[in-house]
């Protein structure tokens, strides 16, 4: 596979979809289906950072770049180009993007969702692309929708449900465990001198409500249960957004090392307790509960 931070490739493309693809979920799936299966080579075209972020305010993302990107490249396509979107980016009429892709991939065919919007103010939907395609050689091919439980698929139904703690409606939609992934830092060493040391990953944004949940936390090809909170510890007074995780059967440190945390249960909501000793009390309780789900021994 080629990747390119420019609109260029090495080889022309035959196929190619464009989009953000946040979540990677099981209707951007059928997309990628759909688009190797046409004969030739095939590529998609996406954009980093989310096109909102530059228009007006970016949602919260269900993936981040890098997990983004690294799906993406699981499917068998031949070419992944990551444009940065800026407001110059922006100003491109439908017409003019259409161009790009026919004299620099030499683009014989898009697919895209029915909902799909190209070029300036996103005038550029499947009924005004085709006549612009027909006249560059391009043939604008309409995806059909992917319905879920006679629901269309979408990254902002995706995201809500998120929002609201629905891991278990997420999970279906996306394909795979909703993930969350990041690099390990040192905390404050507040976990271990309360009895359960945590490994701390500094997050700017969340889509997940704040609160305890049991999770699974994957290192590489090893896998943890674990207890997680994700919010601002009040009782502790941590001034930023954290998921701090006590891994059971774990010793050590990460720092530096990139891991991932799957979200499996809500156990309750983040609260300021009004001793060391009750929150010591609570997260005893939510190790119990944590290993009743996971069926291990307490």
């Amino acid at each position: 596979m080629e990747i390119s931070y420019k609109l260029a490739s090495s080889v022309p493309i035959d196929s190619l979809t464009v989009g953000f693809f946040d979540g990677c979920h099981l209707g951007h799936q059928k997309l990628l289906s759909i688009l190797t299966s046409y004969p030739g080579s095939s590529g998609v075209i996406t954009f980093d950072p989310h096109p909102q972020a530059v228009l007006s305010k970016s949602p919260k993302l269900i993936t981040e770049t890098p997990e983004r990107l690294e799906l993406l490249q699981k499917f068998p396509i031949d070419f992944l180009g990551i444009l940065p979107f800026s407001l110059e980016f922006a100003s491109l009429s439908a017409e003019e993007f259409l161009s790009e892709l026919h004299s620099q991939l030499h683009c014989k065919r898009l697919i895209l969702g029915p909902d799909s919007r190209l070029g300036k103010g996103g005038l550029g939907n499947i009924k005004t692309l085709q006549p612009l395609g027909k006249s560059l050689g391009i043939e604008i091919v309409q995806a059909p929708s992917f319905y879920f439980n006679n629901e269309v698929i979408s990254s902002q139904k995706i995201r809500k449900m998120l929002s609201h703690g629905d891991l278990e409606t997420a999970h279906l939609y996306l394909g795979r465990p909703y993930a969350i992934c990041g690099t390990v830092t040192a905390g404050n060493g507040i976990g271990s001198r309360l009895g359960f040391a945590t490994l701390n990953v500094i997050k700017e944004e969340c889509l997940l409500p704040y609160g305890v949940y049991a999770c699974e936390v994957k290192h590489k090809h090893q896998t943890y249960f674990a207890v997680m909170n994700l919010g601002e510890a009040p009782t502790v007074h941590r001034d930023s957004l954290c998921l701090e995780a006590h891994l059971f059967n774990f010793s050590g440190n990460l720092y530096g090392e990139r891991i991932t945390f799957f979200p499996k249960k809500f156990l309750r909501e983040e609260k300021k307790f009004a001793s060391k000793e009750e929150l010591i009390c609570a997260i005893k309780h939510d190790v119990l509960q944590a290993k009743t789900l996971f069926h291990l021994s307490s």
